[in-house]
């Protein structure tokens, strides 16, 4: 294995420039001095914030300024450190901001309640009134939407301190599951044995030999089965501490508190889980010709992450990766691709790994900093992918900060993976399109087709079972270890039906999913690659005026409610329409699959 280069032996050119957000050490220090005078301003106002319209505009004024600085500075400080996690300044710099904001946060405290002693109808005439308060309209409207669940100053400090005695279950689950978690060593086909982690689990997924899967599986599940009443005292946990702040709050159900800072109803979340129950048949179909292609004597659910078709791994060269890249994207036009390359004008990526950087690859900046990406670039198709797929968020940054105040900039989650995934999957269908060999050809579309088991059926599986165990829990159903499994292993029966054996290991999975401990936030995969499909199909099939529907889509940030937003883009998620589309488009690559692999069956014959 190649040693890694030090920071210091990497190429400027390689590397992200962060002296665009700090320029320097005295740089640094002044913002640092700024900003806690701009605090200090905020606390001063301590009362008298809603005195009267003037009052209101200075806080404004000040908040804005404090937050635009508090977010250079922790962004700078994380970027720097990430770049390499051992340089003693960077954690210098990372602790003392975290503290710093933590103080902030503590000293701000009483914001919220004192704009809760004030309905929206005492500010609206001021609004409305104001040009500079005009603006602020649907930030207010927000804001006073919460207000009916929103407590007095004394309850949400007895509230917050009360969730602290509780304990934190997600913290106890990473112990034991990350830094606690012991799975042994796997028997190989060659007799040697091979230690199983959590980094390399899905490499035995992977792996060519079905014995060695086999093997992997079971002894990776005895681990959760050891501890399987543990865990389930943790998640239990979970689901309590969401029910008391359900009950306290005074919310219908633990998913509509969830869905409503974002103003979603509960009702998209069904339509997701029962759209998905009425296409399982293509999943279902799809595991079938897998299982035709690996011509095992059993299919198990092991075998469903091993890839049917092997490809010699071509390593391209980050000039190469651009380039490619470039040309996916082409259907986008000009101006996008202008903006894509102006991430890399602007010295905003870092491209290698270097000893003691941050693994793994993300986009992240703020409102007065360049779009900056984080990459651990190798050359595999998979590398290539990731530059796609983060270059999509750098590009809608740069796009939603150019078109709109620092007020409604930052974009939601629930939108922020839609732009990535468009890019991401342009990809795979430029090198599907461009594919010479048969085998190739399988190789994308399997590629794309696993993508679609993975975000779509499996994570809206995961939404089901939250759902589920959040009701139970409301209902005073004991939520033993037999309960989750159960349940668990239902879905599995439910959303895979025949097509695969159901081994009994699986009713453990539940146990790993670090996801369940963010509650309700893993529908958001399931609807962001639904409509990036959709967009996906209009672009490719060139629909007239769509590039500037999903230009106009990028500039949005958060002006809008996000389920507007998806409108601009011809997305509506509470209707029929967008499953039907996206599941007609996978429908289609299964069809063209079954196709290509019938043809090799008959010239193998």
């Amino acid at each position: 294995m190649e040693k890694l280069k030090k920071r210091s032996e990497q190429n400027k050119s390689d590397c992200w420039d962060l002296t665009a957000m700090i320029k320097s050490q005295d740089d640094y220090e002044k913002q640092i001095n700024k900003v806690k005078k701009l605090n200090q301003e905020i606390v001063n106002m301590k009362g008298h914030i809603l005195d009267n319209k003037e009052s209101l505009k200075k806080f404004l004024e000040i908040s804005e300024k404090e937050s635009r600085i508090a977010d250079l500075l922790y962004i700078f400080a994380r970027l720097a450190y990430d770049e390499d996690t051992s340089n003693s300044t960077s954690i210098a710099r990372k602790l003392e901001i975290e503290q710093l904001l933590n103080g902030f946060s503590d000293n701000e405290s009483f914001i919220m309640s004192e704009f809760m002693q004030k309905d929206l109808k005492d500010i609206l005439p001021w609004i409305e009134e104001d040009d500079f308060l005009k603006p602020y309209k649907l930030s207010f409207e927000r804001l006073y939407r919460k207000k009916i669940h929103t407590l007095s100053e004394k309850e949400e400090k007895i509230v917050a301190k009360a969730l602290n005695a509780f304990g934190t279950p997600d913290d106890a689950f990473t112990a034991l599951d990350t830094t606690d978690a012991k799975f042994g060593s796997v028997l190989l086909d060659d007799g040697t044995k091979e230690v199983l982690t959590q980094y390399n689990w899905q490499m035995f997924l992977e792996n060519p030999s079905q014995n060695n899967r086999r093997r992997a599986f079971r002894t990776f599940y005895k681990f959760y089965e050891q501890h399987k009443n543990t865990f389930a005292a943790f998640l239990k946990g979970n689901y309590q501490e969401l029910e008391f702040l359900r009950d306290i709050r005074g919310y219908e159900s633990a998913l509509s508190m969830a869905l409503d800072r974002i103003c979603i109803s509960p009702k998209v979340y069904d339509n997701l889980i029962e759209n998905v129950h009425k296409y399982m048949d293509i999943n279902i179909e799809y595991q079938k010709v897998k299982a035709k292609v690996l011509n095992n004597k059993e299919y198990h659910l092991y075998d469903t992450y091993v890839p049917i078709i092997e490809l010699e791994q071509k390593k391209f060269t980050k000039d190469e990766a651009i380039k490619i890249v470039k040309e996916a994207l082409k259907p986008l036009k000009d101006e996008y691709l202008k903006k894509f390359q102006g991430v890399f004008d602007s010295h905003a990526v870092d491209f290698y790994p270097n000893e003691y950087k941050h693994n793994g690859a993300y986009h992240w900046g703020c409102y007065d900093s360049p779009s900056y990406v984080l990459l651990n670039f190798n050359g595999t198709y998979d590398a290539v992918s990731t530059l796609a797929h983060e270059l999509g968020h750098a590009v809608h940054s740069a796009y939603s900060k150019e078109n709109n105040s620092f007020e409604y900039y930052s974009y939601d989650i629930f939108v922020a993976e839609i732009a990535s995934t468009v890019n991401e999957t342009l990809l795979s269908f430029y090198f599907l399109k461009n594919a010479k060999t048969k085998k190739e050809k399988m190789y994308f579309l399997c590629e794309f087709l696993d993508k679609v088991k993975a975000t779509i059926y499996r994570q809206t599986m995961f939404a089901e079972f939250e759902q589920i165990m959040s009701k139970k829990c409301q209902d005073k159903v004991s939520l033993t270890e037999e309960e989750f499994s159960n349940t668990y292993y239902k879905l599995n029966q439910e959303y895979f039906k025949d097509s695969v054996i159901i081994d009994p290991e699986i009713r453990y999975e539940w146990m790993r999913i670090s996801h369940f401990y963010s509650p309700f936030y893993v529908y958001k995969y399931a609807t962001g690659l639904i409509t990036a499909i959709c967009i996906v199909k209009d672009i490719m099939e060139e629909k007239v005026g769509f590039i500037e529907k999903y230009i106009e889509f990028l500039k949005s940030g958060c002006n809008q409610e996000v389920l507007d937003i998806l409108k601009l883009v011809d997305v509506d998620l509470t209707t029929d329409a967008p499953f039907e589309k996206a599941f007609g488009f996978i429908k289609e690559c299964l069809e063209k699959l079954k196709k290509i692999v019938s043809e090799e069956g008959e010239s193998n014959e």
